[in-house]
């Protein structure tokens, strides 16, 4: 084969057609149906499959600025668009690379070009976390404390660089209705009050780190090499720190492993097996000459004090130093990859660093995160007092490490910013309700699946959401089922704990339905209760109430906003305080209602056929006389004029060209002569001008209502009631 690019080219492309034809066919078969027939299928493919997901997260952690994490055999369906969308990203830069090269265009020297993370090793089926481990909690001597009985209370045994006793610190602070019960922050004082080193505040030239190859970290997990590595930090003036967390197999969490760095070495503390032996890095972490150099150290503040009883005195937080500068992004990777030119992988950021030992590619990851940041520190203070916004990230980070933490039990009712607690103090079930949008009527339910799920991880030390996730809990709130059967039923993704608890969980939603349902009646008789009948059984004193409620509407509200301007119904007292008793008068009330009844029936029988008639002119004065005599020439054949009535019959006006023959007809004249000369001449009736008006659109007319739209052809209905022809003429 030929070194030459084009005769590798002429080489690969044959071979790579069958591949491609091979692994449409596979796509278009049963490849679980196969698997399930022979094992010797099921492991090839398995190790197949194994090795193109290694291929294609190896192919991601290599392109910089990739938005898509490792994947999986499990989200490989959900990211497979994205995949695509990111191929499709690499082959164009692939192209204009190459088109660099050949270009001769490519300005980077070997100085500046860009180092990357070997996880070369990642793969390794050997080196990854068992599914079921030993947890870590087990073995600590002091078994941590969930029941949030008392105020958290910080674990310091001693207090190095104290302004303030460690006795006065620790005194409990009264609580208040808004602030409850609480311990102070043993070192709120100096860390408000004590000044950084002098060597901050000038500019200084950038120290470069080490080469990266050449040096490894030092593991830190016995209490010998932990006091070798603080004699090292008492002698620096500047530290790097950082931490790994893991919060799912745990109730609050739990730090697992810590990094802290100087110019010359890297290393790596067990914070498992040194967890209560790490207080003595107190001597250098509150020492104000020493700084700290975190990055993003929110919550890092948050973990040192609660796990290990650490606090950080002269903290500066490079996040707050890359948001003053205005860069655009402010993440470590960003400044590594700026600053360093070193590229980092994003798959190790939710790994399970509880595992024991941790992989190489793993402790390279973690030793990348402080390595290369006091260089970073170096050049952003250098940028911070060129632009004079040094003090202000001195504020930010003072504020970050003031920040205390303290039970949820316990948490504030107003917040504070420097008070963390984990979650809502009261009713936070709540949030889920309306962060999924479940009625009502289901709050109820949640509330209690609730309660279970946070008492059984707090027993077990567990996260809730690896009790019963979220998503599960507003499941089982939907649905509601009410025997065991049910509960296992309501999902695929169903935890271990609410397997095995499924017939609590049952008895939980049950009891849930038959209190609401108990409350509701509850309820409706608590309404109903006060309310009397009507009608007969009204008393001589429910009387009184309402005629006394009706006359003080009456003298406090006006008459025109009580009743109708046209209604009389209301007008008056509506009932005497005697009614129900002097029946004189309900007579003489009968008597008047009928009076007027029979008034009303005597206007009803009017003939309603009467109707105005206008004087005969002179045309129909002949058909009057006609009608007159007809009338009267019948009228003798009746000798009693009571027996049969007959109505007059209507004379309608005749119009149109019947009215005119019947005139012609009764005038016996065809012509009128003296009108010849008009007959000839223009009309002098008016046209309509609403044609006219409608051809000719004035838009500052007043009359004129614009221009109409063209009237839409009416369709006929297309369904199965239309006809072929009618279709064919639409």
């Amino acid at each position: 084969m030929s070194d030459s690019p084009s005769s590798a080219v002429k080489n690969v492309l044959p071979k790579l057609a069958p591949v491609i034809r091979a692994a449409s066919g596979l796509a278009s078969n049963d490849i679980n149906f196969y698997r399930s027939l022979d094992h010797n299928i099921a492991e090839s493919v398995s190790d197949s499959s194994t090795k193109i997901l290694g291929l294609i997260n190896s192919l991601v952690s290599s392109v910089e600025s990739s938005e898509i994490n490792e994947v999986d055999d499990k989200s490989i369906k959900e990211s497979w668009s994205a995949l695509g969308n990111f191929l499709d990203t690499f082959l164009e830069k692939s192209d204009l690379a190459f088109d660099e090269i050949k270009k001769g265009t490519k300005k980077e020297s070997t100085q500046n070009s860009m180092t990357y993370l070997d996880d070369s090793n990642s793969l390794s089926t050997s080196e990854r976390a068992p599914r079921r481990m030993e947890k870590p909690q087990s073995k600590f001597t002091i078994p941590i404390d969930n029941s949030e009985s008392h105020p958290f209370q910080p674990l310091l045994k001693s207090k190095p660089h104290a302004l303030a006793p460690l006795k006065e610190v620790l005194q409990l602070t009264e609580g208040t209705e808004q602030d409850p019960s609480h311990y102070p922050q043993p070192y709120e004082k100096e860390i408000m009050q004590q000044d950084y080193n002098e060597a901050i505040l000038s500019p200084s030239e950038p120290i470069k780190f080490r080469d990266w190859d050449s040096t490894e970290a030092i593991w830190v997990d016995t209490v010998e090499v932990l006091n070798n590595m603080l004699e090292s930090l008492k002698e620096a003036t500047e530290i790097a720190v950082d931490l790994e967390h893991h919060d799912y197999r745990t109730y609050y969490g739990i730090v697992c492993l810590m990094q802290i760095s100087t110019r010359d070495q890297d290393w790596l503390i067990d914070t498992l097996a040194l967890r209560h032996e790490l207080h003595t890095l107190n001597v250098v972490f509150t020492d104000p000459l020493i700084t700290k150099v975190f990055h993003g150290a929110f919550m890092d503040i948050i973990w040192l004090q609660r796990d290990l009883g650490l606090y950080v005195v002269s903290l500066f937080d490079t996040y707050h130093a890359s948001k003053q500068l205005g860069f655009p992004k402010h993440s470590l990777a960003y400044l590594l990859e700026r600053f360093a030119h070193f590229k980092t992988s994003k798959k190790y950021q939710l790994a399970d660093w509880r595992i024991r030992p941790l992989t190489k590619p793993m402790r390279e990851y973690a030793r990348s995160d402080t390595h290369f940041l006091l260089y970073i520190f170096d050049e952003l203070k250098n940028s911070l007092i060129e632009s004079q916004k040094l003090d202000k990230v001195l504020f930010e980070s003072r504020n970050v490490a003031v920040r205390r933490f303290e039970y949820t039990k316990f948490k504030p009712l107003i917040n504070q910013p420097n008070t963390y607690s984990p979650g809502e103090r009261d009713e936070p079930w709540k949030r889920l309700v309306y962060q999924y949008n479940l009625p009502m009527s289901r709050s109820k339910i949640v509330e209690q699946l609730y309660n279970w799920r946070d008492q059984i991880a707090r027993q077990e030390d567990e996260s809730p959401r690896y009790i019963m996730p979220n998503q599960l809990l507003v499941s089982l709130a939907q649905l509601s089922p009410t025997d065991p059967a049910s509960v296992l039923a309501s999902g695929n993704a169903l935890t271990e704990h609410v397997r095995k608890n499924c017939k609590v969980i049952a008895e939980i939603i049950s009891k849930c339905l038959k209190d609401a349902e108990r409350e509701d009646f509850e309820l409706y008789n608590d309404v109903t209760a006060d309310l009397k009948p009507t009608g007969e059984d009204l008393s001589h004193g429910d009387v009184e109430k309402i005629e006394a409620i009706f006359d003080e509407m009456d003298t406090t509200v006006p008459h025109s906003q009580l009743f109708s301007s046209s209604s009389r119904l209301l007008d008056g007292p509506m009932l005497k305080s005697n009614s129900s008793e002097n029946t004189n008068q309900l007579h003489e009330r009968k008597n008047l209602i009928n009076e007027k009844l029979a008034n009303v029936n005597v206007l009803l029988k009017i003939d309603a056929s009467d109707e105005k008639v206008d004087e005969p002119n002179d045309d129909v004065a002949a058909d009057v006389s006609n009608v007159e005599n007809t009338i009267n020439a019948n009228a003798g054949m009746f000798e009693d004029t009571e027996d049969i009535v007959v109505l007059k019959k209507k004379q309608n006006n005749q119009t149109g060209d019947l009215a005119d023959k019947k005139r012609i007809k009764q005038t016996g004249a065809a012509f009128d002569y003296k009108a010849a000369p008009n007959v000839m001449a223009k009309p002098t009736y008016k046209k309509d001008d609403k044609k006219r008006k409608s051809d000719h659109f004035d838009p500052y007319s007043k009359e004129s209502e614009g221009p109409r739209p063209a009237k839409k052809q009416s369709r006929m209905h297309q369904g199965k009631t239309s006809s072929f022809a009618n279709k064919k003429k639409k």
